[in-house]
């Protein structure tokens, strides 16, 4: 299959870039662009194709698959709802309630073909502790929504959402093929081709100073419930991969959404209120260049991939690769106290009778999804 699947890559990759190019013009009569202001200190306005772009070049390149690999239908329904609610989102800017009600209802449509017994690893001395049907179903799709929002939120500066899904997808791959998944590894690279194609347009390199695409709500929607998606067939069943090992692999988006919401609810607001406390946020603000910052989270996600493989690869007990999840999140929790302290003396909330216009009149006030 290894030699047949490079055609498909490569079909990806190159869709990509003839979707971007095609879309990024159409995407002012759409007013799919993503204007700056206050916080977003982007210039001009940026089509919000990428993630249409993604989308698209992926579903494609499947079709020439033969059967036994081709993408199925919950695949193609399940994420291309993601893709337009995202859309519709970034025209619109829907309420919070809605959005997560569909996001809730592609997960099921996703995960429906693995409603069994999900793999949650053994304590010493202990058998493999698996969920029942229900039990796996209902934590396959919180944590599928969870993901989507992680990665959702994690879009924030040039090539950081897709720097990061792509190292996740090259872990996925690496550990579906040595468990013997070829299926699930082939298309984790048909979709890392895909992404790679629209970095070329988001990433910031000597050729290109600043992004001109962006992902878009679509685009990071789409990924996150993919990285989900493989991760939840990785640990399905008692021969599954155990899920705390699998949790390695998106534990950097993961941390920064958890310690969001804990630090908003301590501050007696709602998890849904914006702020400028994302990590990516908290390191522009003390002084580093976007690139820079991209490349320190996305490096960061990319070496808990590693550790997430290295544990498949040299039989680390389930316990002990669970354990060390602390390891991340107090890294994290760490990096943000240091930099929250640096800017104590600053407010980064926005006042809920903000506007999205007369947000920008304000000294301290920054406007950002949740």
């Amino acid at each position: 299959m290894l030699n047949g699947l490079y055609p498909h890559m490569l079909n990806s990759f190159l869709l990509t870039i003839l979707l971007i190019i095609v879309t990024r013009k159409l995407a002012g009569e759409l007013c799919l662009l993503d204007t700056p202001d206050f916080r977003k200190k982007h210039e001009g306005m940026v089509p919000l194709c990428g993630g249409f772009a993604i989308f698209t070049a992926f579903m494609v390149s499947g079709i020439g698959f033969n059967d036994g690999f081709r993408v199925p239908w919950n695949w193609e329904i399940g994420l291309g709802m993601l893709v337009i609610l995202g859309m519709a989102d970034d025209r619109w800017r829907l309420p919070a309630v809605p959005r997560l009600a569909v996001q809730a209802v592609a997960a099921i449509v996703l995960i429906s073909p693995f409603a069994g017994p999900f793999n949650l690893g053994a304590l010493p001395g202990t058998e493999t502790w698996v969920l029942p049907p229900l039990l796996g179903i209902a934590l396959a799709g919180f944590f599928t929504v969870g993901t989507i929002n992680a990665v959702n939120m994690l879009d924030g500066v040039d090539g950081l959402a897709g720097s990061s899904a792509a190292a996740s997808l090259v872990w996925l791959a690496l550990i579906a093929f040595h468990g013997g998944d070829s299926y699930l590894a082939v298309h984790a690279l048909v979709l890392l081709a895909a992404v790679s194609g629209f970095l070329l347009f988001n990433l910031r390199h000597p050729w290109q100073g600043k992004a001109s695409v962006f992902l878009g709500d679509g685009g990071s929607l789409m990924l996150g419930a993919a990285l989900a998606f493989f991760i939840i067939r990785l640990c399905h069943g008692e021969g599954g991969i155990a899920f705390p090992i699998l949790l390695w692999i998106v534990v950097v988006p993961v941390a920064d959404t958890l310690s969001l919401i804990v630090r908003r609810l301590a501050s007696r607001r709602s998890p849904l209120s914006p702020d400028r406390w994302h990590l990516h946020h908290l390191l522009l603000d003390a002084g580093l260049s976007p690139a820079v910052a991209s490349m320190l989270i996305s490096g960061a996600n990319a070496l808990c991939g590693a550790v997430a493989y290295a544990g498949v690869v040299f039989d680390i007990a389930d316990s002990v690769m669970a354990l060390a999840l602390l390891v991340p999140l107090a890294a994290h929790s760490m990096v943000v106290l240091i930099l929250r302290d640096l800017h104590a003396h600053e407010e980064f909330v926005v006042p809920s009778s903000a506007n999205t216009a007369g947000a920008a009149y304000l000294p301290q006030a920054v406007r950002e999804k949740p």
